[in-house]
């Protein structure tokens, strides 16, 4: 599957495998000099994650790193976890969670 970018702020990009959040991509210009910081945001044990001289470079290992990631676990695996991330990520856990 093609992962593709979302734009969630300035230099700030979510990354998605056929529509499912799998990572995050953001220049960390809060440091001399900025780079690009990239991880992959699944809850499995040992989520990559690095950094970049540039978007392109970061979207280059961020896609190697997530096809490597993907090989260590079982779809059984991978599937739960993103079940336990987009539950996670509902607006409606957010408004439970606080009260």
């Amino acid at each position: 599957m093609p992962l593709t970018l979302r734009m969630i702020g300035l230099d700030d990009y979510t990354v998605h495998e056929d529509r499912q959040l799998v990572g995050r991509i953001r220049y960390a210009n809060e440091r001399s000099p900025g780079f690009w910081l990239w991880t992959c945001i699944v809850t499995l044990p040992g989520p990559p994650f690095g950094e970049a001289g540039s978007l392109d470079e970061a979207k280059g290992r961020f896609m190697i790193a997530w096809g490597n990631f993907k090989a260590k676990h079982t779809a059984e695996e991978l599937g739960k976890a993103f079940a336990e991330m987009n539950r996670a990520n509902r607006p409606d856990h957010y408004l439970r969670s606080v009260r």
